[in-house]
């Protein structure tokens, strides 16, 4: 009785310790299934909660709140108010093939950022140049078009001075528009002259043909037209542009989804002519001057 009791002990002893081993090797081994898992949190991360997806609230709101500045001939008034040109057609496009109803909201140059950031626009459509300082405040589409940055003067005041250093001198005011990466170039170029700040291109363009101020920087074709019908008070004197610079679509931090969409956009465009056809049109020619 005693043997057999012993061996009844004997072999649950081997039976526990080979039960403990197992759990042991299968917890090293990551094959125990027995224990429970961990609970998850289901809740977004915070960068999601915080996320503001404006392409999906564009779509909700059936709105396109759009950001432009006046400059011939990306946005002008035609003769009964009405704004025309080519970020005009751009943003018409846009918002057509995103489904929705297009709101422009013009502004002076200077405005246009703050317009963004605080939310007043959804996007920029103005021909904003990406530039290092401004992409540290907003995301910069791919290029859609570019532009040449052009010196004009005035004939009376400037009449045969063809050279750079003719107007970097202290006695020479080159006018710009507020705001616009122009008055850094014109910094950069012309250290020497004075640089004075104007609301718009109308004003600019005014000033420069009635020699209120020696010259003007402005992007093509604005000095082409200025010159065109200023009855010969505008003349470009030098040979070569300033500058060439891309122009793209503009908006808020952290719309990926926007910005991703902006991108395929302006590719599927540029593929199918419709970007190319704008350009030649706004551009290349002057046919629409008659409608201003």
């Amino acid at each position: 009785m005693k043997v057999k009791k012993l061996s009844i002990a004997f072999l649950l002893s081997l039976i526990t310790l080979f039960v403990g081993t197992s759990d042991v090797l299968a917890q090293r081994g990551g094959r125990k299934t027995t224990a429970p898992a961990p609970a998850r949190s289901t809740a977004p991360p915070p960068a999601v909660l915080n996320n503001v997806d404006t392409l999906t609230m564009i779509r909700r709101s059936n709105r396109l709140n759009v950001g432009v500045a006046s400059f011939i001939p990306w946005a002008m008034h035609d003769k009964n108010g009405k704004l025309i040109g080519f970020e005009i057609d751009v943003a018409q496009k846009l918002a057509e093939d995103l489904g929705v109803e297009l709101h422009l909201m013009p502004s002076g140059q200077s405005s246009l950022l703050d317009n963004l950031l605080s939310k007043r626009v959804d996007i920029l459509i103005t021909g904003m140049y990406p530039t290092p300082q401004r992409a540290l405040l907003v995301n910069f589409s791919d290029p859609y078009a570019k532009s040449k940055i052009e010196l004009i003067a005035s004939r009376d005041k400037m009449r045969d001075k063809g050279d750079r250093r003719h107007y970097n001198d202290p006695d020479v005011t080159i006018g710009v528009v507020s705001g616009a990466v122009y008055e850094s170039i014109a910094r950069a170029e012309f250290p020497k002259a004075k640089i004075q700040l104007f609301d718009n291109e109308a004003e600019l363009m005014e000033a420069v043909g009635s020699g209120s101020i020696n010259a003007a920087m402005a992007s093509t074709p604005g000095p082409e037209f200025a010159m065109k019908h200023g009855n010969a008070r505008i003349f470009r004197p030098l040979a070569d542009p300033i500058n060439t610079m891309d122009e793209s679509l503009a908006i808020r931090k952290g719309d990926v989804d926007f910005l991703n969409y902006l991108n395929t956009w302006i590719r599927f465009h540029e593929r199918n002519g419709w970007l190319k056809a704008k350009r030649e049109y706004w551009f290349e020619g002057t046919d629409w001057a008659d409608q201003l």
